[in-house]
Order: structure tokens, then sequence, then C-alpha cells
């Protein structure tokens, strides 16, 4: 068995055919195929269970294997890069995932390591929590910033900022509006904008349960799934929208009219996220213990 057949088996699961798969590796199909018999063979059970759309799933002994064969080609990865890094032929480079809500506080840490730490080269994710999580299993990043309280076996999560949420008002509609401070029945009425994700989970899902229990209906003008559309709509006076405050930057401040909300029923959090297990580059485990240590 080579780790090529465990690249390969993977790759099938993960397009759910060998033709995809092929797609994928960038190779022909009939190739693929016996090597994915050769494994098989070696094994002496099925990986996958065949039909006549050309689809696969897996078998349950299948299902129990692809968890070995991650650990195993993770294993190795991890063998590769520490070998590497003990021969100094690796660069700094540090691979970071964040959430839109998280950025700012992602970014000021950053700021700060760079000033104790030159040449280092990084690679920065933006995704929703769940997704973080995912991308750190798969050893795409090495550190990752949360908002939501998710459980995972193999990941180690420790909240850094705990804040308030806020308005953030165009003064255009500022004027009109001309109050200090929201309640949520104000916020029911104002045109807002609200960042969302694929998931419909974090704070857009809290805003929306919230206006619900209060049997408020909100005014929403545009879900976007982007930080730059959203800043850019609030620049045209669109609208306004609901943020945490660990967001704001001074141009936000400066800009815009940031109003606090009363009895502010969200409290959002940022976390740190590192896996438990396996090997973390010297330079991520330096930028782990740098952040927990603020």
């Amino acid at each position: 068995m080579e780790l090529r057949h465990l690249y390969y088996f993977l790759t099938i699961a993960e397009a759910g055919s060998i033709t995809k798969g092929a797609e994928m590796l960038n190779i022909s199909q009939p190739p693929l195929s016996r090597q994915l018999k050769d494994l098989e063979d070696e094994l002496g059970f099925n990986l996958f269970e065949r039909n006549k759309k050309k689809k696969v799933r897996l078998t349950t002994q299948g299902e129990f294997f692809i968890e070995k064969a991650k650990a195993i080609l993770n294993s190795v990865g991890d063998a590769v890069v520490e070998a590497k890094e003990f021969d100094a032929q690796v660069n700094c480079n540090l691979a970071i995932g964040t959430t839109i809500y998280s950025s700012q506080t992602m970014f000021k840490q950053i700021e700060s390591f760079q000033q104790k730490n030159e040449n280092i080269r990084y690679n920065i994710w933006e995704a929703n929590s769940s997704s973080i999580i995912q991308l750190l299993n798969e050893r795409k990043i090495d550190v990752g910033y949360i908002n939501e309280p998710l459980t995972d076996s193999n990941i180690e999560t420790k909240t850094i900022v705990s804040d308030y949420c806020v308005c953030i008002l165009p003064h255009n509609i500022f004027r009109q509006y001309s109050k200090t401070e929201v309640s949520i029945g104000d916020l029911s009425q104002l045109p807002l904008i609200l960042l969302t994700s694929t998931t419909y989970s974090g704070l857009y899902k809290q805003i929306m349960d919230t206006f619900n229990e209060h049997e408020l209906e909100a005014n929403i003008l545009c879900e976007c799934h982007d930080s730059s559309m959203l800043i850019q709509l609030l620049s045209r006076g669109f609208g306004g929208t609901i943020l945490p405050a660990f967001f704001i930057t001074d141009t936000l401040a400066k800009d815009y009219a940031i109003l606090p909300i009363i009895d502010n029923p969200w409290m959002p959090e940022a976390k740190i996220a590192w896996r438990k297990e396996g090997y973390t580059a010297k330079i991520a485990t330096k930028f782990i213990e740098d952040i927990l240590k603020i």
C-alpha cells in the first residue's frame, strides 16, 4: 500500500464518484479505478458501494477506514513539515482563518505579533465559524478565530474577547432618527443591512431570533455575505447595521454614528481555535501562546 492509494481513496470519497475524482486529480478514470481496486484487493474489503449512475458511497468499513486514512496522511504531512522546520528549510508561514466579525481582533493581534517577529508570511482565510473548524481539521490553517460556541473533540478553543453589539447608522439616517441610543423596537423600524451566512447561524440568527421573540418584523433591506459589500452599502446611506463593538475600526467610528443598544441582548465573543493533536509549526505555536498571554 502506498500513500498515493490513500490520497486517491480520499479524493474519490470527497468527489462522490470515480469520474469526478479523476477530474480533481487530473488523471484519466481507468487508471484511478485500477488504483482503487488494487487498494481494495490489498485490504480485503470494498471501500465503496457502486451504482449504475457511476456514483459511489462508502461502505461501513470504508467509513471506518477513511478516518484512519486521514490520520495517516495528516501524520505524514506533519512529519514532513517538522523535518523541514528542523532543517531550517521552511519559511515562517502562518495560515490563519477568521470570521468576518473577528477580523479586526485578528488584525490587531497580527500587528502586535509582527512587531516582535519579522519576516512572517501570512495566509489568511475568511469563512464562517463551522468552516474555520473544518479548515483546522484539514490542516489548511494553523489558527482560527470563531464566534460561535462550537465543539469538536479535535479542536481547542479559548475566548479572547467578550463584547457587545452596537448600531451603526450613516449620517443621513442618523439625522432623521435623532436619538443617541436604540431599543430593539427602534431597530425593527430602521432600514437594516445585515451580514449573513449560508448556514443561517451566528449573530444573524441571534438578531432574527430576538426580533421574533419580541414579535417584531425587522425592516431588512439587504442581506449580504461580504463585509466589504456591507461597508459599500453603508457608505451610500442605504441603511444601518448591527455589529460587534470589536469590529468597529477608527474609520467606521469617524464616518458613522455608533449608537449603543438598550438592554443589549447580543454579547458576541471572539474565540481562538487550534488543533489539540498532531504537529503544529513553531511559529503557529508561538502565535497562539502570544495571544493567550494577552
